[in-house]
């Protein structure tokens, strides 16, 4: 084991890092997938931690058996959502590690950015906001009121939060699941085949947006919110207490569900450039 108790701005290099764990209080923490275009034939990627500033507490940092920690004392993964204890610990981090690194992030008022991992990530906030950029395999994140902004990922992406809002944009997705509250829901990606959306909100308004040429059994539900398509091989249904919008788009083969309490509904079709969209 190999431990470092970080207490000024520094630079680390490491060997062997199959796996990255990192728990923040405040400030910013990118991670970054190293760049494999520098290296030599032979050579496999490092890891590298920058740290270029910290206030309050010392950085806790260790290295076992490939796995990588950059926390603080007493911060752990399932106790960070919970984490109440007034602190003033702030960090200005960067790492990058190879892109096949598995990654599991937590912040509780700092921001983040995941780029160009290929592993997935699993990535938890309280108030910071999350930003998920090229990340490849299946994706887990959970906020508390923090945002979190998503673009070009592929695979299955699992998101809850209680109030803050998940904005993703292209990419293709096998399963997409979202339960959140109040927050926001904003997606535009296309479905593979066969593919899953399933998104729960209380009173978050969601919009999605799909290739006109996906394929799919829709059922968008709201009690009280408008419920909106551009697809007219749907079918609005309005009864006391119910706004519904079902039906195939294509063959069926993929599902694609929202239900909200009082949350607006609204699916988008992405036609060609020219073409007018009609909503019903």
């Amino acid at each position: 084991m190999t431990h470092w108790t970080v207490d000024a701005p520094t630079a680390l290099d490491l060997d062997d890092v199959t796996e990255l764990n990192v728990r923040l209080i405040g400030g910013t923490v990118a991670v970054l997938a190293s760049d494999d275009g520098e290296l030599s034939p032979g050579e496999t990627p490092r890891a590298q931690i920058a740290v270029s500033e910290l206030a309050g507490r010392p950085l806790q940092v260790s290295h076992v058996d490939g796995v990588l920690t950059v926390s603080y004392e007493s911060l752990t993964w399932d106790g960070l959502l919970g984490f109440l204890m007034p602190r003033k610990d702030r960090a200005v981090v960067t790492i990058t590690v190879p892109a096949d690194c598995k990654i599991q992030l937590g912040v509780v008022s700092a921001s983040a950015v995941v780029a160009g991992l290929l592993a997935g990530a699993a990535v938890k906030g309280m108030s910071g906001d999350i930003t998920l950029q090229g990340v490849a395999g299946n994706v887990f994140a959970e906020t508390m009121s923090g945002e979190v902004a998503a673009c070009d990922l592929d695979g299955e992406i699992q998101f809850k939060s209680l109030s803050g809002g998940l904005t993703l944009a292209g990419g293709s997705v096998g399963s997409l699941s979202v339960d959140t509250m109040s927050g926001q829901v904003t997606a535009d990606v296309s479905l593979d085949e066969g593919g899953i959306v399933r998104v729960t909100t209380m009173s978050g308004e969601v919009t999605l947006r799909l290739p006109a040429e996906s394929d799919a059994h829709v059922s968008l539900r709201s009690t009280s919110g408008a419920v909106r398509t551009e697809f007219e091989t749907l079918r609005a249904v309005k009864a006391p207490a119910s706004h519904t919008v079902s039906g195939n788009v294509g063959a069926g083969t993929g599902h694609v569900s929202v239900t909200t309490m009082s949350g607006a509904v609204t699916l988008l079709r992405r036609a060609p450039v020219g073409m007018e969209s009609k909503t019903q």
